[in-house]
């Protein structure tokens, strides 16, 4: 059995492991005022963050149309006995909706999956992976989608926010407000899991680099971490470090934010996700 997987560009998954996986990507949209940009592809991260930080017009991201998810969908349908749709949470955009409705509008014997991933970044691209080498394995769709559920549950994306002026830019200030009150000075550590919620606040960057470390390695059973940063690959080596030091053994994967969290966190955004082990019966 042949089945695919298919994730948005808000997975922040390098282009090395998604050809090597096999992972097809659908970019959301990027808009500055009336200019749109295919997420990843007429926009490099690198001309994002310079626009981001130079551009009058703020950002602002929306979904893949319907038509450009089908239009996915039908080209892998011909040769896939199956197709695992893996994207970000549906609770931050409306793209498990887009997908949704794709998929109910083909009339094809492939048969296809949507998967919310309840996160972003790597909190999505662990899941899409996971749904991807299990497909590389063999497995069924079934086993592919369930692949990319159990991760679900399992991961914790934590996000360090060095300014607050991007969120409260974008109108999403309000969800941490009772965190960090009226202090936009202040930096703020935020858990993204199906909602937004205010964890840490700290003054320094150097504190916050610490918390958003120890908070991440606090949970049990750590059996994956993914380190991102938006332009700082040196703080992000920091942490690799650190981890790599606390949890020997344990796979560190380093990737670039893209467009969806480098909207709200600005230039100096860093994050990181665990993924915990799966609990075994005693």
């Amino acid at each position: 059995m042949t089945v695919r997987v298919v994730t948005d560009s808000t997975a922040d998954l390098p282009p090395a492991l998604l050809k090597e996986l096999s992972i097809t990507v659908v970019p959301l949209m990027v808009l500055f005022g009336e200019q749109s940009y295919r997420d990843g592809i007429d926009l490099t991260t690198d001309e994002f963050f310079q626009k981001l930080v130079e551009d009058a017009n703020f950002p602002t991201t929306s979904q893949p149309s319907v038509g450009a998810l089908r239009e996915v969908y039908e080209r892998l349908a011909r040769d896939a006995d199956g197709i695992v749709s893996v994207h970000i949470g549906a609770n931050f955009s409306g793209t498990v909706a887009a997908a949704t409705m794709a998929r109910d509008s083909l009339d094809t014997p492939c048969r296809i999956e949507v998967v919310d991933s309840e996160a972003t970044s790597l909190g999505l691209g662990f899941a899409a992976v996971a749904a991807a080498r299990a497909a590389k394995a063999g497995a069924t769709l079934e086993e592919v989608a369930a692949a990319a559920k159990s991760i679900v549950p399992r991961q914790h994306l934590l996000v360090y926010l060095d300014t607050l002026e991007y969120a409260r830019r974008g109108g999403r200030i309000s969800r941490i407000e009772a965190l960090v009150g009226s202090l936009l000075s202040l930096k703020a550590i935020i858990s993204i899991h199906s909602e937004v919620t205010g964890v840490a606040r700290m003054r320094t960057r150097a504190a916050g680099m610490k918390k958003l470390f120890e908070l991440a390695l606090s949970y049990p059973n750590i059996e994956e971490v993914g380190i991102m940063h938006a332009t700082t690959p040196q703080d992000a080596d920091l942490l690799a470090a650190w981890v790599r030091e606390r949890l020997p053994g344990v796979p560190v994967s380093i990737v670039r934010l893209g467009s969806t969290l480098g909207t709200h966190g600005g230039p100096g955004v860093m994050a990181m996700t665990v993924v915990e082990g799966e609990k075994t019966e005693a």
